[in-house]
């Protein structure tokens, strides 16, 4: 059995099965976040009634800034547009960006047989490679991918349409092309209805305990996040507050070290690890405020945790200095603190904990911003076409 998950690409597949459309979604065998492959050879899938996935087999890496990556990137791409050979044209590609190669192959296989594409930009890459990069190795490896921001410009000029998860990568994609003939944001989607169910669910057989603040992370522990001032936060809460704040980081990554060590001494702070869907939701249930703590990092605009959190009730308490931001203030969901600003992120969650009248109004805020009367819920996603033909 494979585990789909929520990425976005799914997500519009299955919309677009929903609206009438038949989708086949390629991919490859190997999966980034674990580094491993599913298939030993290529694979079909039949998700559902209309929609499939075809598991390409291509090469795997073991490091994310590596030329083993480079080299998997080009591999699957080669494979990927020979695997479109005796099948029938679709009448649309979507395809999602990063990696690069694959959507320049698609592009050029498109061109020849007139097919339109819509190149969906989820990482500003190649800036995103270079923020990663040690501060002594950034400039060779500036001139290292260079060649990487031509294919960048084709891509971007011969799609049919660009589209993003933020507008703030739809006016870097603008800066990087000048001749993009049309865009169009979508925020990242969630099943709305569905959580509120299992919010329902929980409600029914969860005993919440008021009198404490509970506060949750959940995600990715890698080197991007935050997560040192969201323990620090902890422990100063810990020290402030004895008994009222609870803090829960579930999750797996490089620094899930660093929230063990903190909950092996602090009252509040529990690390779960990696949790199931439905414990997620049970989570979410569970808690009150919702994390999402960034180290500077320029080239993230919007991420799918905000939604997450939003659909599920809870308030925000953001540091990415971005367009989320905006939303965030704009809308009245959450409050935001500097990027590694522990003193502000502890004052705005001090906000919440002194004020249950003020939790309460943000909590509703989250969840009554109705799509069909115009709230930011309701640019999430539209159909995109009649087959979604390729996807990363």
């Amino acid at each position: 059995m494979i585990r789909l998950g929520d990425h976005r690409l799914i997500h519009i597949a299955k919309t677009a099965v929903r609206k009438g459309h038949e989708v086949t979604h390629f991919t490859s065998t190997f999966r980034h976040t674990s580094k491993k492959q599913r298939f030993s050879e290529d694979r079909t899938l039949e998700v559902e009634p209309g929609y499939r996935i075809e598991y390409v087999k291509s090469k795997g890496y073991t490091k994310n800034i590596s030329l083993k990556r480079i080299s998997a990137h080009a591999d699957f791409a080669d494979k990927l547009v020979a695997s479109f050979a005796g099948r029938d044209l679709p009448d649309v590609i979507f395809i999602s960006m990063p990696p690069l190669s694959s959507a320049e192959k698609v592009i050029l296989w498109a061109n020849e047989n007139g097919v339109p594409v819509i190149t969906d930009i989820i990482d500003p890459w190649p800036d995103s490679f270079i923020k990663d990069v040690p501060t002594s190795l950034k400039p060779l490896s500036k001139l290292f991918i260079r060649p990487f921001y031509k294919k960048l410009r084709f891509i971007l000029d011969q799609s049919t349409v660009v589209t993003s998860i933020s507008n703030g990568y739809l006016d870097w994609a603008k800066e990087n092309c000048s001749t993009i003939r049309k865009t169009e944001c979508f925020y990242p989607a969630f099943d709305f209805a569905s959580i509120q169910d299992s919010m329902d669910k929980h409600r029914k057989t969860e005993q919440r305990d008021e009198n404490v603040l509970r506060v949750i992370y959940v995600g990715s522990l890698g080197s991007s996040y935050d997560l040192p001032a969201i323990v620090q936060a902890a422990e100063i809460m810990n020290r402030k507050y004895p008994g009222k704040t609870e803090f829960i980081v579930a999750g797996s990554g490089p620094q899930k070290e660093i929230v063990e060590e903190y909950a092996g001494r602090l009252q509040n702070l529990e690390c779960r690890g990696w949790i199931s869907d439905e414990e997620l939701m049970r989570q979410y249930y569970l808690s009150d405020l919702g994390l999402i703590q960034h180290k500077n990092n320029l080239t993230q605009t919007v991420t799918y945790k905000l939604f997450s959190y939003l659909s599920a009730g809870l308030p925000i308490l953001n540091s990415l200095q971005s367009e989320m931001a905006d939303i965030v203030r704009e809308n009245k969901v959450g409050f935001n603190n500097a990027n590694g600003d522990v003193e502000g992120l502890v004052a705005n969650i001090e906000r919440f904990l002194d004020d249950r009248e003020l939790l309460n109004r943000y909590k509703e805020k989250c969840t009554g911003v109705d799509a069909r009367k115009g709230g930011f819920r309701g640019r999430i996603w539209k159909d995109a076409g009649s087959v979604c033909r390729c996807g990363g």
